[in-house]
């Protein structure tokens, strides 16, 4: 199952955890560097924020996040780098990989706002 982008209007996601394990609105809300923002839950449970200006940049890591789909025998790390370089054109940079998450590998995909 894959997850499609439908940010309107917004430059930035973030995955910021899991929904179960925390205030997922309250967290966006009040995400530090940012003039807060709204969130979602997506199909695998991570609470991800939106924000019209992306979050400032720690350890030199990419501050926007999306989750694309999982990582497994039919979409593997070459997989993922393809399909996240080409997910959104307004999305600067791209770059995926495969990541162990809560014990599960996702394609995660990482850009600049």
């Amino acid at each position: 199952m894959a997850l499609q982008s439908t940010q309107v209007g917004a430059t930035c996601s973030k995955i910021v955890g899991r929904c179960s394990a925390q205030d997922c609105a309250a967290q966006c809300r009040n995400y530090l560097g940012t003039d807060g923002g709204s969130f979602y839950c997506d199909y695998f449970g991570f609470c991800t924020c939106v924000f019209d200006k992306a979050p400032p940049k720690v350890d030199g890591k990419r501050p926007c996040t999306i989750v694309l789909q999982l990582c497994d025998a039919t979409c593997d790390s070459n997989c993922c780098k393809s399909k996240c370089a080409t997910i959104n054109k307004n999305y600067v940079n791209p770059t995926g990989d495969c990541v162990q998450t809560f014990g599960v590998p996702y394609c995660i995909c990482s850009y600049d706002e």
